[in-house]
């Protein structure tokens, strides 16, 4: 625009009409003979009144004058604004420098001192939930002394919940965090519904596997079956709780990103739990059948 400014013509020599047209042409002004609008020419604001234009038609420093006024105006507005930017970046920078020195005393940077207060509060409630697992081993300690088998396997069948847990749960973070699921209750039964689906096969194909894998290391069809079908059950509960739990910690305002520490904890609390059970009920069963 300044540039088709620098190159107009002067009007001097033309008539008052046609040097008004002309003018008024250049500031974005209508025809005064016709009444028609021109196509600004010239910055926003910059506008030829007809006054001006009768009266100054014949100057050829008319445009220059008010194109010197826009330009000082615009001058003064980005010295202004300069200067405020300039005033809030000293403030970032004293604000910064207040935040480093009162983190721990200026030993550790304020961003460190949130992640581990953020981090260390939910990994210090985290450990005493999973402390409580030794309540479940201490009631079935009989069971464990009997059959030593479902010590040697109790690791595997609490390690599979947790790795097929911790899949659903990411898979819903990702989900969250990409806004491809929200948390409305039709997203949340379709996702749910899809993993229940997962889950059984799952569990179908790891509890396989697991017989064979006991079978071959213990020779004993009872402690394969009985260890085999914990193994179902855990994959099967922690692949839902896995998808329950992301959205549980959404709906509460808490980031879904911490069920995946926590489906951990979960699921060696009910992995133990759905074993000692499952595999007490299984083993009675069949020494009664045994007995008889």
């Amino acid at each position: 625009e300044l540039d088709r400014m620098r190159r107009h013509r002067p009007v001097t020599g033309l008539g008052v009409r046609q040097g008004a047209n002309e003018v008024a042409k250049r500031g974005g002004g209508r025809c005064l003979s016709s009444g028609t609008p021109f196509p600004s020419l010239a910055p926003r604001g910059f506008k030829a009144t007809t006054q001006e234009v009768k009266r100054k038609g014949r100057s050829s420093n008319f445009i220059s004058i008010k194109r010197r006024r826009w330009l000082g105006r615009l001058g003064a507005e980005n010295e202004d604004r300069t200067r405020e930017e300039g005033e809030s970046a000293r403030m970032d920078i004293e604000r910064r420098d207040i935040d480093k020195k009162g983190a721990l005393g200026g030993l550790v940077a304020p961003e460190i001192a949130d992640e581990v207060y953020t981090r260390g509060r939910w990994l210090i409630g985290l450990l005493v939930l999973q402390s409580s697992s030794s309540f479940v081993l201490d009631k079935f300690q009989e069971l464990l002394k009997d059959h030593i088998v479902v010590t040697l396997f109790l690791t595997m069948l609490v390690g599979a919940g947790g790795n097929a847990g911790n899949q659903s749960a990411i898979k819903v973070i990702r989900g969250l965090a990409t806004k491809k699921m929200d948390g409305s209750l039709d997203t949340k039964m379709r996702v749910l519904y899809q993993q229940l689906q997962v889950g059984l096969f799952l569990g179908i194909s790891l509890a396989t596997i697991g017989y064979l894998r006991v079978y071959v290391t213990n020779g004993s069809h009872e402690n394969a079956f009985a260890i085999s079908l914990s193994l179902f059950f855990i994959v099967l509960t922690s692949t839902v709780l896995g998808t329950t739990l992301p959205f549980v910690l959404f709906d509460m305002g808490f980031d879904p990103a911490n069920a995946g520490t926590s489906i951990q904890v979960l699921m060696d609390i009910l992995g133990v739990s759905i074993t000692c059970v499952t595999c007490s009920f299984i083993l009675s069963s069949f020494a009664e059948s045994v007995a008889h």
